[in-house]
């Protein structure tokens, strides 16, 4: 029987899932010696003017001891508590919950005085801060747990069936009308109305539909989500698993009814918030897929390992279209920045027969997603939103869109501007049609025109 399975993987030739075949020993064993009693009975003792007292103390150390046993150790919900910040940060913030572990556990010292299995977490949690190169000082994870979280207690977490990558992670995510973020970088406003592709790879297949979001509109938004997780015998499932989410139908549980697969529930869907907010765990390949229901629409949010992004970007043969990898085809793509030039800019209808009447201004629009805290391409999709359908749902969206990618890749912070204005697509709106301007170009050609006449005379 074999040992461990292989996924193909981009340069090396696999993943390796070990899935070890004998019970594994998940705590450090504690030993303790006592060299100051080395006889047995009471013989031992000498009755000295002190053994009174000796004894008196003796008793009260085992009665403090008993009592410690017996107070409620929280080292599981110290467990609940880390393994939440780790799923809210992702594995980028590794050192924020490790630090809020530690501290955790410092707090419950008291009532863990005389559990073997803490003191064993507690060095577990000084190692792998050093392993993380991780401080002791600096930030912690303030958020508080859910009531009824699912977590596995520290002892029961599985590490067979588990992929960790040396490269980091990528993010591709799709919110609003519709914007596309692609696992490259690129930022997109398209049309893409109907059925499309998001990613399709050995692994698993993501594919939305998008509607219009008015009766003559041609924006259109998310109203139909379908994630198929392919079928992995050894650490997921034996078949497909599909999970579908329709316009006001989000959810808790794939088409089957049931909510985790495969080894140790190496495939596991959460809901975080009933009917708004869910998020679908796959261990074996380190894949976080997350979908929120915003008003009528959805949300789309993922990260993935580099190395299958790298795999997925090695396919140049691949003719499918593979949204977060090629981004939108150039047809589908609205130019958003010339748009939000103009103060009442109207989008064609989907007949292109007529204009659909803008349901806010522009600068409606501004105040509002200055107000959400949105800034860049997150504030140019949320103003572009609310010019098209007056939704104010759609600042929301924008948002989250902001929160999920701030959650995946924390570090895309520092190439952000914060800017909360439109004053370079403006400006550059202003020049282009600046009736002077364009006089004074007529003015040069005609110039230009004359002189080379009488040259050639």
């Amino acid at each position: 029987m074999k040992e461990y399975i292989e996924l193909p993987m981009h340069h090396s030739r696999a993943f390796t899932c070990k899935r070890s075949l004998t019970p594994r020993r998940t705590t450090s064993k504690v030993e303790y010696s006592d060299t100051g009693w080395q006889g047995m009975g009471l013989t031992q003792f000498t009755d000295t003017p002190h053994s009174h007292s000796s004894k008196a103390l003796l008793v009260v150390a085992v009665l403090a001891a008993l009592i410690s046993v017996s107070a409620p150790c929280q080292i599981n919900e110290c467990w609940a508590q880390y393994s939440y910040a780790l799923q809210h940060l992702g594995k980028s913030g590794m050192c924020i919950a490790l630090r809020t572990y530690h501290q955790c556990t410092r707090n419950s010292a008291s009532d863990c005085t005389g559990n073997i299995h803490y003191h064993s977490v507690r060095r577990m949690i000084e190692s792998s801060l050093k392993k993380n190169n991780c401080s002791m000082t600096g930030k912690f994870f303030t958020g508080n747990v859910p009531k009824g979280y699912s977590h596995k207690s520290v002892e029961e977490t599985p590490q067979e069936c588990t992929f960790s990558p040396k490269a980091g992670y990528g993010h591709c995510g799709l919110f609003g009308d519709p914007h596309l973020r692609t696992f490259t970088n690129k930022y997109q406003t398209c049309k893409v109305r109907g059925a499309w592709p998001l990613i399709d790879n050995e692994y698993l297949t993501v594919q939305v539909t998008n509607d219009p979001v008015g009766k003559d509109s041609s924006a259109t938004a998310t109203s139909k989500l379908t994630v198929i997780i392919k079928k992995h015998e050894e650490c997921g499932s034996d078949r497909y698993i599909t999970y579908q989410a329709q316009t006001n139908n989000l959810p808790n549980r794939f088409q089957n009814g049931r909510s985790v697969f495969g080894y140790e529930n190496s495939v596991r869907l959460v809901e975080v918030v009933e009917g708004r907010h869910i998020e679908i765990h796959i261990r074996y390949i380190d894949t976080t897929i997350l979908v929120r229901q915003i008003g009528h629409y959805f949300t789309f949010s993922l990260q993935t390992p580099l190395e299958l992004v790298q795999k997925m970007l090695n396919k140049t043969m691949d003719s499918g279209l593979n949204l977060c990898i090629k981004g939108c085809p150039k047809s589908e793509i609205i130019d958003y920045k010339h748009f939000l030039t103009k103060k009442n800019a109207r989008l064609k209808s989907a007949t292109d027969s007529a204009t659909v009447t803008n349901q806010m201004t522009r600068e409606q629009a501004i105040q509002k997603c200055k107000n959400t805290n949105v800034v860049d391409f997150y504030f140019d999709s949320c103003v572009f939103d609310l010019m098209t359908t007056g939704d104010s749902n759609f600042t929301q969206a924008a948002n989250s869109a902001q929160q999920d990618i701030l959650r995946f890749i924390p570090q895309v912070w520092g190439t952000f501007k914060n800017r909360t204005s439109l004053p370079v697509y403006v400006q550059t709106h202003k020049n282009s049609s600046n009736p002077l301007c364009i006089s004074q170009i007529f003015y040069w050609i005609i110039l230009l025109c004359t002189y080379l006449r009488l040259l050639t005379r």
